[in-house]
This record gives structure tokens, sequence and C-alpha cells, in this order.
């Protein structure tokens, strides 16, 4: 647990996911599953291990499925319905009078797993008398680190943001994760507005009010977000062929094979790559998987032959690499 007085916990978790479709038409982003735990789970219990009191959630698009959720895990939150999607300085503003007399909100995007927590930037934080500290790492392409788009000094003062940096030397990628100090939450409005807006206004008034903590300087830092069909396979091939530990609540498996409560694989089906199969999900005989997910009660029928796949709802979605 994190000091430096009362902590809160923001997770964003009101987006369509539409780059996640056809998945996201009846599952919320946050609640699709990495190896087992929704990507909500993962993000809450991070936050509370790192000395929120409470967590701020936001609801929009299937809202009432993330509020029984979170109600069904008896986590002290807080939800914020959106009528429209506000962004997420919007979302921040729209929360800001339930988070008043905090001291230091810790703010985490809903599709996005990291091996970092907040505790760092937390001390980095209060260091540098910082309205926002924007959690960051190197980027180093291939999708497993955000796009480099936050230009930093010396001093880790940011001093723009944009996809664009004059000196790319100085660029560092936002991973979804920073710290809010109570006394920024005057800068988020009540209307749709984005982080950025915000974030530069700041900046343009003082010079040193958003600062920029490096978290990819620990050997094993990662990162992912579930940005799309082709990036949720991914972040199981990392953890369950690369043995990535994102976080306690997704350790790798003994062997690329995880199968959920209630699920059987016939023993004539075959699988190669990794295989991660969900709450009472079944693959008949006659099978052939590699590098797939099987979402929760899903059925792989006999005769399937399936790559890079996302089987759900007894429909496939094939990604292209």
């Amino acid at each position: 647990m994190m000091t430096g007085g009362r902590i809160e916990g923001i997770i964003l978790a009101a987006g369509k996911g539409t780059r996640m479709l056809p998945l996201t038409d009846h599952l919320p982003k946050p609640l699709l599953p990495v190896t087992g735990v929704p990507l909500l789970e993962i993000a809450a219990e991070k936050l509370l291990r790192c000395g929120a009191l409470r967590l701020h959630i936001n609801l929009f698009h299937l809202g009432e499925m993330v509020r029984e959720y979170a109600e069904e895990k008896g986590w002290p939150v807080v939800f914020h319905e959106e009528e429209e999607l506000l962004d997420t300085g919007g979302g921040i503003g729209n929360m800001a009078a339930d988070l008043m007399g905090a001291d230091h909100i810790l703010l985490h995007n809903g599709d996005v797993l990291s091996s970092f927590g907040f505790e760092e930037a937390l001390d980095f934080h209060i260091a540098q008398q910082a309205l926002v500290t924007m959690i960051l790492m190197k980027p180093e392409g291939g999708g497993r680190t955000p796009p480099a788009a936050v230009t930093v000094d010396a001093g880790g003062n940011v001093l723009d943001i944009g996809p664009s940096p004059v000196d790319p030397s100085r660029a560092l990628g936002y991973t979804g994760m920073a710290i809010i100090a109570g006394d920024a939450l005057e800068y988020f409005p009540l209307k749709k507005k984005g982080l950025v807006p915000v974030l530069l206004e700041m900046i343009s008034g003082r010079h040193g009010s958003v600062a920029g903590f490096d978290a990819s300087a620990a050997d094993d830092a990662a990162w992912g977000e579930i940005g799309s069909p082709l990036s949720y396979l991914d972040i199981h091939r990392m953890i369950m062929l690369e043995k990535v530990l994102f976080d306690s609540k997704v350790p790798p498996p003994p062997m690329p094979l995880r199968t959920g409560d209630g699920a059987s694989i016939d023993p004539g089906a075959q699988w190669n790559g990794f295989l991660d199969v969900g709450k009472g999900a079944h693959i008949e005989v006659n099978t052939f998987l590699e590098d797939c997910v099987v979402m929760d009660g899903a059925v792989v029928r006999s005769g399937a032959r399936l790559r890079s796949a996302i089987i759900y709802d007894n429909d496939v979605l094939e990604v292209e690499k």
C-alpha cells in the first residue's frame, strides 16, 4: 500500500470498444477476459493494492454489465453514468464532485495491462509537485509499447503531447496510467473533452505542471493494450508462450494451455501454440486449434480447423496477422 494522503482510483470503462467488434456487441471491453480474468478485475485490484480507498468507474456502453460485475466483487465503487460519451477529460470532470478531498487519484484505462504499479510514480509525482504525472514507456515498436507522443525534458517535465514530436529522442509513450493531484480537478470540464487538451492547458499555464514518469527502466517492464482482436491474441501469446508476468492476477500457466471451470477438450482434439479455454466451453473431437482463445461457454464443433481465432457464442472471429 502506498502512502501520501487520501488516494482514490479511477477506471475508465465507458468506451464502446468499436475496434473489438463484434466481440463487444454483447460484452463491454473491460469485461473481456485475459486468461480467464476480466480486464476490469485486473485494474481494480491493482488500484486497491496500491492504496485506493474507493474506485470510480464511468459507465456508458453496456454499463449495467460492468456495474453488476463490480457489485458482485464487492469492491468499494462509485459509478458515474454518462448520458453521452464524455471522453477522458470530460469523464474525469463528471467524477470531480465525488473525488473532492482526495490528495492523489490513480487513473487506469480499462483496456491496458502492465507489470508496474503506481508506487514509484507517486513518489516521483510528489517530488515534482506536479498536477498530473503521466506514466510513460520508451517506444520500442511492435505494438508492445505505446506510440511515442509525449515529449519530456531532462527534469521529467512534459513539454508537449502529440503524434509528431519535435525531438523524437525525448518522446515516450503514454501507458494509459496516470496520477492526478486533487488540486488538478478544477481543470477537468463537465463536458466532452479529451485528456490531451486538458493537459496541454495545464502545461501552457505552468511549466512543470504535467510530469512524465518513465516506467520502462525496470528490466521486466511489460505493457499491453487490448485495442484490437490481434492485440487481444498477442496478450495471450505473451502470457502463455513467452511467460510475461503482467500482473499477479494473470500469472503465466506452466504450459500454454488453460482451461476454465467446467470446460472440456475431447481427447481427439489437437492444438498447437497456445490455447485458452474459458469456463464451460467445449472443444469437440476431430478439431485443430492453433493460437486461439475460446470464450466462456463457446463450442468448437467437430471438424473445425482454426488458427489465430477467437471463438465466442458459437461464432468465430479469425484474426489476420
